[in-house]
């Protein structure tokens, strides 16, 4: 999923069976996602990080490698909230149950971050496979 489609996927969801209350949604984009537009000088967020088209390839390969660990960081983070989640499920204690409200909320970013850190590995793969593409887009970024 690109950082567009986040952008028009609720992934918010209507309060559940126990009443709790659905989470806002943030109205700019998540963190990540807005800073590493900015560092590529793309204040439009599209959808193909144009900034990584002037990396060499050796850039776009060490680039890849590094997001792709990320987003795998992120996975198994969001695999260790999830088991957290199910546990205060089946809790008795209320004060157990009153972290359910923050660990949904944290699954939400460890989600949108990774994501996000998925989407730019794989933009650095595609412009390191398609160097005729990244010179096309490379050309059209304003020197910086």
């Amino acid at each position: 999923m690109t950082s567009k489609d986040r952008d028009t996927h609720d992934t918010h969801a209507p309060a559940d069976a126990d009443g709790l209350p659905p989470l806002p949604r943030e109205a700019s984009p998540p963190p990540l996602d807005d800073a590493l537009h900015l560092l590529q000088a793309d204040p439009g967020h599209s959808l193909a990080d144009p900034g990584l088209a002037r990396l060499a390839p050796a850039g776009l390969d060490r680039l890849f490698l590094a997001a792709r660990r990320q987003a795998e960081r992120n996975y198994d983070g969001i695999l260790l909230l999830l088991d957290l989640l199910h546990l205060a499920q089946r809790a008795e204690d209320a004060g157990h149950r009153r972290l359910l409200t923050g660990v949904v909320r944290q699954l939400r970013h460890h989600v949108e971050d990774q994501q996000r850190w998925q989407a730019l590995a794989d933009n650095a793969a595609y412009y390191r496979d398609n160097r005729q593409v990244a010179e096309r887009v490379a050309a059209r970024l304003p020197l910086g």
